[in-house]
């Protein structure tokens, strides 16, 4: 492991001595001082020194800086910690400085354009580091007990794994301090975030691959180092060709990750331009069709007031009458979902005597009841406190499930609606349950989304916008109640609705009705 520090940072290009210059130009002049020392005392083995040396260069292509910016990684410490085991401190210091050398030189021959401090000054940091770390290691390898020319001995592995460590964390001061200097962090924190977890991996492959790599040369000479050397650089070959490749599919996959970014900002942006074409869309329905339906309306009336009309004419403006009424209804729920879907539906609530409610809402279903002849019963206990709701929603709410249990319940039925106080949640709960045809129980969980229907259609001619159930919804938990539903098919079907208790709002929380919703009259269907 190398480091390739800048010399001169951003904020201090224009000072002719800074402390990374310093620091790096007193490890530079330990490795000079290291390698003029290891010159002029040649080893005994020259030439076995020189083989590591030719090895090292080699190895040296296997360095890859796939890992960090400022960190390269090679199998060149694997030929090092070999050279410690075998020929002692000075002689693996020469190996190291050359392999310093070597790693600089291949690193800048791939960022050539990175931009990256000079050439000189980088070559000598890292000649200095490996040396000064190979020199440590092979010093406290003598001093452990470790003996030049490795031996397969148990009793070697201590001083290995000592020479090892040392080798390593030497190596890492140096790397930490140039970094520390130069970006201002604190040296375990460089340390610890970038290079601890690497320790246990270099340390490993230095006492198994550079132990075997020594093993082997003892053993077989050059055969011995071809037979250990050869699998280990093919291994790591293989490794940087994977990690290349990793990089080329991460940068495609970013890629990729960039043009799903740019679609969905453009769905985005297709989805605001269709939610203000649903707004102007609205505007329209309230605008340009209440208003003729309203002169439609308002004329029928005035006609069905003449009694010279025949009885032909009449029925005819009866059904002009009804179809007007029910698209008014039609404009005004759609209005509603709309509301509250962009959450501008707003409520003024007040307390109000659920018997009111219930009496208001039973004048309002008792002709479409009376015309099929379905009994329509209420049970509201004395006593029942008072609720806290807007009184034309609540209205809404209660006629709108009346209207669907006398709507799908066959003739000479019964609907019943009944209420009771919740202590224990300070809710008054209201349920409307009919003998009609019940709700299929895949259904039950969809009842309540827009436009779905409470009945097969083949089985009934019942007509409707599957609006009414979604409104009433909407509107019960703008409350801050809730609405279900149970039901057996064929066996009628039950729906509960609470609503809070009047005492149980704190004074001050009452909503403000909008004043478009303030101005309109909204029939409760």
């Amino acid at each position: 492991m190398s480091d390739q520090p800048d010399s001169k940072p951003a904020n201090e290009k224009g000072k002719r001595f800074t402390p990374l210059l310093v620091y790096t130009g007193c490890i530079s002049g330990l490795g000079l001082g290291l390698l003029f020392w290891s010159l002029r005392h040649p080893p005994m083995a020259l030439t076995e020194v020189l083989l590591f040396i030719i090895l090292v260069i080699f190895a040296g292509f296997t360095t890859s800086d796939v890992f960090a910016t400022q960190m390269a990684f090679s199998m060149t410490s694997t030929v090092d910690f070999a050279a410690i085991v075998l020929f002692g401190p000075l002689p693996a210091a020469l190996v190291a400085i050359v392999d310093g050398f070597t790693i600089t030189l291949v690193a800048h021959s791939r960022q050539a354009k990175a931009g990256r401090s000079p050439f000189l000054q980088r070559a000598l940091f890292n000649m200095a580091a490996s040396g000064l770390s190979a020199f440590l290691a092979g010093v406290v390898y003598l001093l452990t007990g470790g003996q030049l020319g490795l031996r397969p001995s148990f009793f070697d592995l201590l001083p290995l794994v000592l020479a090892a460590v040392s080798f390593e964390m030497a190596n890492a001061a140096c790397v930490v301090g140039a970094v520390s200097i130069q970006t201002k962090q604190p040296p375990f924190q460089i340390w610890k975030q970038n290079i601890s977890w690497a320790v246990p991996i270099s340390i490993l492959s230095m006492v198994i691959g550079g132990g075997g790599l020594a093993l082997g040369y003892q053993i077989a000479s050059v055969l011995g180092l071809i037979v250990f050397f050869l699998p280990i650089a093919l291994t790591i070959y293989a490794f940087r060709l994977y990690v290349r490749q990793t990089k080329t599919q991460m940068a495609h996959l970013e890629e990729l990750v960039a043009e799903r970014t740019d679609d969905l900002q453009k769905a985005n942006e297709g989805l605001k331009q269709l939610d203000r074409v649903k707004a102007t869309f609205f505007s329209v329905i309230n605008h340009e069709m209440r208003t003729p339906l309203t002169a439609i309306m308002g004329y029928t009336d005035l006609l069905l007031d003449d009694e010279s009309l025949a009885s032909q004419q009449l029925e005819i403006l009866n059904i002009i009458q009804d179809n007007s009424q029910r698209l008014l209804g039609l404009v005004t729920n759609l209005l509603d979902i709309s509301r509250l879907e962009d959450g501008k539906l707003k409520i003024r609530p007040e307390p109000l005597e659920v018997a009111d409610v219930v009496d208001r809402a039973l004048v309002v279903i008792a002709p479409t009841a009376e015309q099929k002849r379905i009994a329509v019963t209420a049970d509201i206990p004395d006593g029942l406190p008072q609720v806290y709701g807007d009184p034309r929603r609540v209205d809404q709410i209660l006629v709108n499930l009346l209207n669907n249990a006398v709507k799908y319940t066959p003739d000479t039925g019964s609907v019943t609606l009944t209420a009771q106080n919740d202590e224990e949640a300070g809710m008054v709960r209201v349920s409307v349950a009919d003998t009609g045809i019940g709700i299929a129980a895949d259904l039950l969980p969809e009842l309540f989304n827009r436009f779905v229907r409470a009945e097969r259609v083949e089985r009934t001619n019942v007509m409707g916008s599957g609006l009414g159930l979604s409104i009433a919804k909407g509107l019960v938990e703008a409350h801050g109640g809730q609405i279900w539903a149970e039901s057996e098919e064929g066996r009628g079907a039950t729906f509960t609705f609470t609503l809070p208790v009047a005492k149980s709002i704190p004074v001050g929380e009452d909503a403000q009705i909008d004043s478009e919703l303030a101005q309109e009259d909204i029939p409760a269907t």
